[in-house]
């Protein structure tokens, strides 16, 4: 991980304030690159579906339509 030059995610991430934690495991790796392919792929188009064009309108965005939707579909109980 180059803390000098950050991806856009990485940027993305310092933006929201959203600290990142590397994961150096191979196991951590596969988790970490599933995750981060799910958000490159489907996230901005459907951001761009949405009509999304500023951060403010994103966050909403994530936080009452995606995240609950994520959650709702990878939850597990404890």
């Amino acid at each position: 991980m180059d803390k000098k030059h950050l991806t856009q995610f990485a940027q993305a991430m310092r933006r929201l304030e959203i600290e990142m934690i590397a994961a150096y495991s191979p196991k951590a790796r596969g988790r970490s690159e599933r995750q981060f392919r799910t958000y490159q792929d489907r996230l901005p188009r459907e951001l761009a579906l949405a009509g999304i064009t500023d951060m403010a309108a994103a966050y909403r965005y994530l936080t009452e339509i995606d995240q609950p939707a994520f959650n709702a579909e990878f939850m597990q109980p404890a």
